[in-house]
């Protein structure tokens, strides 16, 4: 379908986002945080991706990441991606300093490198995608890369302090991302609390979820009325988790509905070394749906 084709890029720009997540902490000790996601649609397996975080006592971060198409989806495409982020988590926000982004096994290769300072883009280097209507899409301007975050940092959520690390707060926000050819805003509104329980080597305790507005900015072609009225109604949630007892959580699923299905992201493994798993004192499971407030039991 021409609405699926024409949507394609936004979806594995979220996905692909989805698996680079990873959070920092403002740790007095170096902390470690290695994950394994696996990505399903409609419950078949799609994609896998390995991570690692590296923060040091002050905030400052690196994080790199090595994802790739399995099962069916390598039949039709073999490809593979690397991306790498640094920056620096404070409470409030995230400051990205650099990102760089290369997928692998693509007709057109698809790189991306960024520096920024001071929550803006400094320098920007982009492979050009020669696509249908790549000329129609909406400019992006000097003014689209100030005030913003890379696609990694952007899912790195700090509170103003760990007590407040399972409440409304971590969700209530709009977050400003570049990838260095789209600007996109992220509207995260507070849908939950839940108990995950993870196995072997995986996380273990509560999660906040929140749904997710997905709102391009620049750098898209227009869309046509069924595109909106797809991306009005767009399922997508994130469950976020505290990174041991701090005031920073990251996500360890995320949920993006398409027109084939949803495509869950979730951590098979998610281990955090030089910090210890919080326990929350008042933990609540809730199954169902987050648009409805609730949601389903992992």
């Amino acid at each position: 379908m021409a609405v699926s084709r024409r949507l394609s890029y936004r979806r594995a720009a979220l996905a692909g986002a989805a698996l680079a997540v990873l959070g920092s902490t403002p740790a007095l000790a170096q902390t470690r945080v290695v994950a394994n996601y696996d990505a399903n649609l409609s419950g078949f397996s799609v994609a896998s991706g390995e991570l690692s975080f590296d923060l040091s006592g002050g905030g400052d971060y690196q994080a790199s990441l090595g994802a790739r198409v399995v099962g069916f989806a390598a039949m039709m495409g073999n490809r593979s991606a690397q991306a790498s982020a640094a920056g620096k988590a404070q409470p409030g926000n995230t400051l990205s300093r650099s990102y760089a982004l290369a997928v692998n096994g693509g007709p057109i290769a698809n790189v991306v490198s960024m520096t920024f300072a001071g929550g803006s883009v400094a320098s920007l280097t982009a492979t050009e995608l020669r696509t249908a209507g790549a000329d129609q899409r909406i400019p992006v301007t000097a003014q689209h890369k100030r005030g913003v975050v890379d696609p990694l940092g952007a899912f790195v959520v700090t509170v103003p302090s760990a007590n407040d690390a399972l409440t409304p707060k971590v969700c209530n926000r709009t977050l400003k991302v570049f990838d260095g050819r789209v600007r996109y805003d992220l509207r995260l509104v507070y849908g939950a609390k839940t108990e995950i329980r993870g196995g072997a080597g995986s996380y273990s305790g509560p999660a906040v979820i929140c749904s997710v507005g997905y709102r391009p900015i620049a750098g898209f072609r227009p869309l046509s009325p069924e595109q909106a009225r797809f991306e009005r109604n767009l399922e997508f949630s994130i469950w976020f988790v505290p990174v041991g007892q701090t005031n920073v959580l990251i996500p360890y699923k995320v949920v993006i509905g398409t027109q084939m299905g949803l495509l869950t992201v979730a951590a098979s493994r998610f281990e955090v070394t030089g910090s210890r798993t919080a326990e929350a004192a008042d933990r609540t499971t809730v199954v169902g749906s987050v648009r409805g407030k609730s949601a389903e039991r992992n």
